[in-house]
């Protein structure tokens, strides 16, 4: 019982701190780096959020701003698509930071990606609940609102890496550089074994016919 209530309050305290993050980033990531702050729950709990908006993004957006033929929607594919590249850009930045014998923890980096989607996650979320009243001529408007999301995660993220890893300005641009290389040579080598399984199976399977045609 008094595991579960730690285990809630820390939880708690997680949420607040993302809200706290959100507003004054400098200080909220200091806290990651140096006061351990941040629950590894409620970043998990972001994940889960973020993958459903990608899910009603495709579902629940206005008929007029909908471009996504709903015959085609896959959850496990936004499944895939979501929490799979999260974990590559999550090992992309991990690498890099290892390349450059960075200071920054398994931990704090995934923290700092986790809260670097929740300005996404929230903007989006408006956008589609304002797709469902909104005509074509507040269209502009609509993608300001996504804009603003991406830019503040992206300012999250760039000042959630500067602490984590305790980079110069230099040093965290040749972060962000080497991770969106390392981020290529995943998708590479994830291409490159899914067309190899791909031509094992189709050879299997010949073998496998012919042995059926000539028994």
């Amino acid at each position: 019982m008094e595991r579960k209530l730690l285990l809630r309050e820390d939880v708690g305290a997680g949420f607040k701190h993302i809200f706290y993050t959100m507003i004054h980033p400098v200080n909220g990531f200091d806290q990651i780096k140096w006061e351990k702050k941040g629950s590894i729950v409620a970043c998990a709990a972001i994940l889960l959020v973020f993958f459903l908006t990608n899910v009603f993004e495709q579902v629940l957006t206005g008929f007029i701003f909908n471009t996504y033929n709903p015959d085609r929607i896959s959850v496990p594919s936004i499944f895939l698509i979501t929490m799979g590249g999260f974990a590559i850009v999550y090992i992309a930045n991990w690498a890099a930071g290892s390349l450059q014998f960075s200071e920054g923890e398994n931990r704090d980096i995934f923290i700092t990606l986790c809260y670097t989607l929740v300005p996404y996650t929230i903007f989006a979320l408006l956008h589609i609940f304002l797709t469902n009243f909104a005509n074509a001529e507040v269209g502009a408007f609509l993608v300001a609102l996504r804009v603003i999301g991406y830019l503040w995660s992206g300012m999250i993220l760039i000042v959630g890496m500067y602490y984590v890893h305790q980079f110069s300005f230099g040093g965290l641009l040749l972060n962000l550089l080497l991770t969106v290389i390392g981020v290529a040579i995943i998708l590479f080598l994830l291409l490159l074994g899914y067309s190899l399984l791909q031509q094992i199976i189709t050879f299997v399977v010949t073998i496998y016919n012919e042995i059926v045609f000539r028994l």
